[in-house]
């Protein structure tokens, strides 16, 4: 049976900081690799391709955040109090409460699956470099763990808590601009082109 589209049906809020939280942790692995120094160096090749790869890179990360933005809107669009129903939600499947049109819960949907094909394009990029250019996955991952220290630490405790969404949110944009940052440097170093 089909629900009409007057009949209000809850999504669930932990699936927006779900996602966020997969783009913290898989460019969080940068920091891994910066930790480890197991000695791998990039290739000329990689060298070579560097510009084009941190690109395609900033332009997934980019293309996340457009996502995310839209999912938010739906959210703030759709939700009778955002603030509580969403952000101020606990980090727990199942427990927050929105009430949203059909339509609206669609809509959502829709988003979420957008953010998630996203998604995978940025992990396929992680990926790469992590696999092509050992140099620059490091030089990333100190970078970013210099700029969000403790994130992962305030991630885990979130979760481990049930704290608020908003929290996670927060958390997952601020690994994703201190990469976007550090990419921004490189680009804009002409040694690296």
């Amino acid at each position: 049976m089909q629900a009409t589209h007057y009949e209000e049906i809850d999504p669930d809020p932990f699936i927006i900081a779900g996602v966020c939280l997969q783009s913290a942790a898989v460019i969080l692995q940068l920091v891994q690799i910066s930790l480890q120094k197991n000695g791998a160096r990039s290739s000329v090749g990689a060298i070579n391709n560097r510009h084009q790869t941190l690109e395609r890179l900033e332009d997934a990360i980019d293309d996340f955040d457009d996502a995310i933005s839209k999912v938010e809107r739906t959210l703030r669009r759709e939700s009778k109090s955002p603030e509580k129903e969403v952000y101020e939600a606990s980090f727990r499947v199942s427990v927050g409460i929105m009430q949203f049109s059909a339509k609206g819960v669609k809509e959502f949907h829709d988003k979420i699956a957008e953010s998630t094909a996203k998604l995978a394009s940025l992990t396929r990029w992680i990926g790469h470099i992590i696999h092509q250019d050992p140099d620059i996955s490091s030089e990333l991952g100190a970078e970013i763990s210099e700029a969000v220290a403790g994130a992962s630490e305030r991630i885990n405790a979130v979760m481990a808590n049930g704290g608020a969404i908003e929290a996670v949110l927060n958390e997952a944009k601020m690994v994703r601009d201190a990469c976007k940052a550090g990419i921004a440097k490189r680009l804009n170093d002409r040694r690296n082109l």
